[in-house]
């Protein structure tokens, strides 16, 4: 079997902070398994995400460790939300959850 570069079948967390307590809300159970990077994801990421990654590296090089000065970084730097608008603290933030899930 090929490997592949995302896990197709990986559960989805019902729920943003994941459960202490091995298998509830659908995670698998902690050191049950290996969990490469490869696997732990349900999509390859996308030039939107390769460039907020980009994009974030850059802001925190800089010391930025508060939401609102990463919110002006991204923004001075021009990498803007997926719609191409300025990123807000609160547009950021339900980003990060979408991304996290």
């Amino acid at each position: 079997m090929a490997q592949q570069d995302y896990n197709p079948q990986l559960k989805t967390w019902q729920r943003i902070i994941p459960s202490s307590e091995p298998g509830q809300g659908h995670i698998e159970v902690p050191g049950g398994f290996a969990n490469p990077v490869w696997q732990t994801r349900q999509s390859v990421p996308g030039p939107f995400e390769l460039e907020l990654v980009e994009a974030l590296e850059e802001v925190f090089a800089e010391g930025v460790t508060e939401l609102d000065a990463l919110v002006d970084g991204l923004n001075a730097r021009d990498r803007h939300d997926r719609n191409g608008r300025p990123w807000t603290q609160e547009s950021f933030l339900r980003e990060m959850a979408v991304l996290g899930q």
